[in-house]
C-alpha cells in the first residue's frame, strides 16, 4: 500500500503526463529540412559481398517511419540499403519537393534511392488497378521487376496486405507480385520479404527489433526532412511514441501472452516472410526479438523463420 496520498499520487501522475507534452511541444522549435549534407552514422564494414537490402516504400517519409531494422542493418551488418521509392505521393504538384525532401532524408539514413518509374514514381498502385486494370499492372510490375534485377535484392521490406492506405496495399502486392518474377527469371532461392506496418498494426507479427535512443534519433531527424509533409501531420514528434508502443505491444504479441515487456523503450514490429517464384509462403511459426544493445543476427532470424520446404 502506498503511502503517498491519493491527492499526491494523482500530481505525480500529471507531471508525468505533462512531461510527455512538454516533450512533444519542444520537438516543434526544432527546425525541420531538408538539409545538404547531414553526418551518417558510422558503418561497420561487410566482409565479402554486403547484404543487399531493398526497401519498397509507398510514400516519401515510409523509409524513415518504418526504416528502423534497414537502418541497423547498414549500420551494424555493413548491408546496402535502397529505399525504392514506389510513389512520389498524388499530389502532382509537390512531387519535386518531395523529392528533395526524400533525396536529404536518404542522406540522413545513408540509404541510396532507385525511382522505379523515374522522375515521378508510379500512378495508381492499389488493388483496384491490379484486378480491374491488368495490363497497367503488369506494366509496373516489369518496371519494378528491372529496379530488382539490377539492386539484386537479398532482402525486400514492404508494407503488410492490411496497412490500411491503398497505396500501402498495393505496394504490398507489387512488391511480391515483381520480387516473384524476379526469382523465377534468375533461378534464385526463396528471398525474405519482411512485412512493415504504420497505418494498421499487423495481426501477427513475428519479429521485435530493439532500437537505441540514438538511432531513433536519426529515424526522426529523417522524418523531419520531410518538411512539407509534417507541416501538416507531425509524424516525427510522435515516431518515438509508437515505437515506445510497440514495445508493449510486442512484449506479448511476439514474446508470448503474459509475458514480461523488454527493458528497452524504443522498438519497430516487422513480420518476415519469403517469396518464391510462385508467390509469397508463410514463415515458421514463432517469434524473435532481438534488443538494441545486441549486434542483429540476419542468420539468426533466416534460420528462425525459413519454413523447411524452402
Amino acid at each position: 500500500m502506498s503511502a503517498q496520498k491519493p491527492q499526491d499520487r494523482y500530481a505525480a501522475w500529471l507531471h508525468y503526463v505533462n512531461e510527455h507534452v512538454r516533450l512533444l511541444e519542444s520537438g516543434k522549435s526544432i527546425l525541420p529540412g531538408p538539409t545538404s549534407e547531414p553526418r551518417p552514422a558510422t558503418t561497420s564494414a561487410a566482409s565479402g559481398r554486403p547484404l543487399q537490402v531493398v526497401l519498397c516504400s509507398p510514400h516519401p517519409d515510409d523509409e524513415a517511419l518504418t526504416g528502423a531494422l534497414p537502418l541497423r542493418l547498414r549500420l551494424e551488418l555493413g548491408a546496402t540499403v535502397t529505399n525504392c521509392a514506389i510513389t512520389l505521393g498524388s499530389d502532382v504538384a509537390r512531387r519535386e519537393g518531395r523529392l528533395r525532401e526524400l533525396e536529404s532524408a536518404c542522406r540522413v539514413l545513408d540509404f541510396g534511392l532507385a525511382i522505379p518509374r523515374d522522375p515521378g514514381g508510379f500512378e495508381s498502385v492499389n488493388v483496384k488497378t491490379r484486378t480491374e486494370q491488368p495490363e497497367a499492372w503488369a506494366a509496373m510490375v516489369r518496371t519494378l521487376l528491372n529496379t530488382f534485377e539490377r539492386l539484386q535484392p537479398d532482402a525486400v521490406f514492404a508494407p503488410h496486405a492490411e496497412d490500411w492506405h491503398p497505396a500501402h496495399v498495393g505496394t504490398h502486392f507489387l512488391a511480391i507480385d515483381a520480387l516473384a518474377e524476379f526469382i523465377s527469371r534468375t533461378g534464385r532461392g526463396a528471398i525474405p520479404l519482411i512485412e512493415t506496418s504504420y497505418w494498421h498494426e499487423h495481426a501477427q507479427p513475428n519479429l521485435m527489433v530493439g532500437v537505441s535512443p540514438e538511432r531513433v534519433a536519426t529515424l526522426v531527424m529523417a522524418t523531419a526532412e520531410h518538411s512539407g509533409e509534417i507541416s501538416r501531420n507531425p509524424y516525427h514528434l510522435r515516431l518515438p511514441s509508437r515505437m515506445i508502443e510497440n514495445v508493449r505491444r510486442g512484449a506479448e504479441t511476439i514474446g508470448g501472452a503474459g509475458g514480461a515487456a523488454p527493458d528497452f523503450p524504443f522498438a519497430e514490429l516487422y513480420r518476415v516472410t519469403f517469396v518464391n517464384g510462385t508467390g509469397q509462403r508463410p514463415p515458421r511459426v514463432g517469434g524473435l526479438i532481438s534488443g538494441p544493445a545486441e549486434k542483429f543476427d540476419w542468420a539468426a532470424v533466416l534460420d528462425q523463420f525459413r519454413p523447411p520446404e524452402l
